[in-house]
């Protein structure tokens, strides 16, 4: 069972973050808006652009969903 809990999870969040990264639906710049609200001070830092972040989400992405597939197969 713990195998594929660990499976699902790495599976949920590639997702999430390729969902991000293509800005599906425009997710991207609410994840945006919404981590601009929470970051105490003014704000995030004018160079973290929305097209850096969704780079970073795009990156966390293939990792997770790579790591997922080769688990789901036995490749580690």
């Amino acid at each position: 069972m713990g195998n594929w809990l660990s499976l699902v999870w790495g599976g949920v969040v590639g997702a999430g973050a390729t969902v991000i990264a293509l800005d599906y639906r425009n997710v991207g710049l609410r994840v945006y808006d919404l981590i601009a609200q929470r970051s105490p001070g003014d704000g995030v830092d004018p160079r973290f652009s929305p097209d850096i972040m969704r780079g970073i989400f795009g990156v966390l992405g293939v990792v997770f969903l790579a790591a997922t597939g080769m688990s789901a197969f036995g490749m580690f």
